[in-house]
């Protein structure tokens, strides 16, 4: 995006890189793209002074502190080499709607149960006992099985000794945690809840920069964009046939889920990605992707598989093309994406490793179904509920554009695929085309009710009304959540988020199997990341 608004070009420069007009605060690009930067590295930057021994963290921070400066410095050249004007670029924000979306960002963190202040969907007993745990044990974090108090738990286990390492994408709660060491527990929660919000917020922001146009759609979409779910859903009300499983579930070893699902129950992993692929959408050239794409690897692995892509996509634009295939090749081959992309990978590329049984689960998907033929008609039926509504009232505008592209074929491909018995996979390489889509569609919704675009034939009229069938269907899943949220809270039910308490003594027996799996790194002193990068 080269622009994000046009300022008169007769009027005098200004040096400040935030400036105010009548009713409007005007912020630079490069105060904006930095301050998203430094949000998305900070926690990386915790992990490594506090995971890693003294002189590899000392390094590494530097190294990615580093590059982040270099970032920001160079944000602002275009893919030629030219410096944009800070004219040229600045995001004008309309006051009403930055004090509008700070609040609505606050009120969708406290709502999909951020820091536990109402009632929380099924995954928040996992997510609390994570923050607990990285406030209460010094890290690394390493449990012992024998502070394991319950005696269905331990039967589970099968063993009253030995140590595990916890192994998880926990970067995103780091700031929090480190807060928590000084001041507790629930100062931690505070923390996570307003780092959080400013993730929700940044995002709103860059959702209207890439639209150019703020409206409330974009809020309105980041949280309520979802398949067509709600179709299936009538049709197992009707038959409740047997291979149902959840709302976003109703495609066996398939799922794609919405926005308001992934930021109740994964915000540790959907914040940053939304985010990250927003600040790719908005960049001027290629020479800092690989530092931006490359630091989702840090909290959701499984969601780089779709952003590559998207990349590729972006490197494709006329947009990021300078005129010379050397220069344009300079630009993806440049220190800084070659660099934070070796040592992303190889810091949290061995970390991760040193649990490969939470991967043991995987395959093709048709291999998972007792009839793989019956895969072809479910997988069909799946890119029709949830891709090609989208894809076909998107095509008109972006079938030019190599993201939209990219993000369509990979939303076609990525349920081919299945690791771990939910889908993992499915659920998280998804996020990155999702997100496009929601960008793009919410860019659409709003412009076409905009003054100067009002309908005025019925070929618009039926548009409108499309588009805007389409967003009432899609809200399906996030009412249906909401509804158990505000009435649980009302009535007082009470919640699970302490039923796991922590992952060193688990109350509730239900949990055990799955943290065992999925958050335990057995003989972790004989692991790559553990014998040369962590402290000791």
């Amino acid at each position: 995006m080269r622009e994000l608004s046009q300022l008169d070009k007769s009027a005098p420069k200004r040096k400040d890189s935030v400036t105010r007009k009548t009713g409007t605060v005007s912020v630079s690009y490069r105060a904006f793209y930095a301050t998203c930067l430094i949000f998305l590295t900070l926690p990386v930057i915790i992990f490594c002074l506090g995971y890693l021994r003294p002189l590899i963290g000392i390094t590494l921070m530097l190294c990615f502190a580093g590059m982040c400066a270099i970032s920001i410095m160079e944000c602002m050249n275009g893919p030629e080499g030219s410096r944009l004007e800070k004219q040229t670029s600045a995001i004008d924000i309309p006051v009403k709607f930055l004090i509008l979306f700070a609040v609505t960002a606050v009120v969708v963190s406290l709502v999909t149960g951020v820091g536990e202040y109402v009632f929380t969907l099924q995954d928040h007993p996992y997510r609390r006992a994570i923050l607990r745990d990285l406030v209460n044990y010094e890290w690394p974090v390493i449990y012992n099985y024998n502070t394991q108090t319950n005696p269905e738990v331990i039967k589970i286990f099968g063993i009253v000794s030995g140590e595990r390492a916890f192994s998880y994408y926990f970067v995103y709660w780091l700031p929090a945690a480190a807060a928590g060491k000084l001041l507790g527990f629930e100062a931690a929660n505070i923390v996570l809840l307003i780092w959080n919000s400013i993730g929700i917020f940044l995002g709103f922001i860059a959702m209207c920069a890439i639209n150019k146009r703020f409206s409330f759609a974009m809020p309105f979409l980041y949280v309520f964009f979802a398949g067509l779910d709600v179709i299936p859903n009538i049709v197992y009300f009707f038959t409740g046939y047997d291979a149902w499983l959840w709302l976003e579930g109703w495609v066996p070893g398939i799922s794609y889920v919405a926005n308001f699902t992934e930021l109740a129950n994964v915000f540790n992993q959907i914040v940053p990605c939304f985010l990250i692929v927003a600040l790719l959408l908005m960049s001027h050239s290629m020479r800092s992707a690989g530092l931006t794409g490359g630091l989702l690897f840090a909290y959701s692995p499984w969601a780089v598989f779709g952003l590559l892509p998207v990349i590729i996509g972006l490197a494709l634009r006329k947009e990021m093309k300078s005129g010379s295939i050397k220069r344009d090749i300079l630009n993806i081959l440049t220190p800084v994406n070659i660099v934070s992309a070796l040592l992303l990978l190889v810091l949290f590329g061995s970390y991760y490793m040193s649990n490969s049984g939470a991967v043991s689960f995987r395959g093709f998907t048709w291999t998972f179904y007792e009839q793989p033929a019956l895969f072809i008609p479910a997988y069909l039926l799946f890119i029709v509920i949830e891709v090609l509504p989208f894809a076909a009232v998107l095509y008109g505008r972006y079938k030019k554009d190599p993201v939209f592209i990219a993000s369509v074929i990979t939303l076609c491909i990525v349920p081919l695929y299945r690791v771990s018995e939910m889908n993992d996979f499915s659920m998280r390489g998804s996020m990155p085309g999702l997100f496009v889509l929601c960008i793009m569609f919410s860019g659409c919704y709003s412009s076409m009710f905009a003054p100067e675009n009002q309908p005025k034939d019925k070929k618009s009229w039926a548009r409108c009304a499309t588009m805007t069938l389409l967003v009432i269907l899609m809200m399906f899943p996030a009412v249906v959540n909401l509804f158990v949220i505000a009435g649980s809270t009302i009535t007082g039910d009470e919640s699970n988020k302490d039923k796991i308490g922590s992952f060193g003594n688990i109350q509730d027996a239900h949990y055990a199997k799955t943290i065992e799996e999925q958050f335990f790194a057995p003989d972790y002193r004989n692991k790559f990341f553990y014998r040369y990068f962590a402290r000791q």
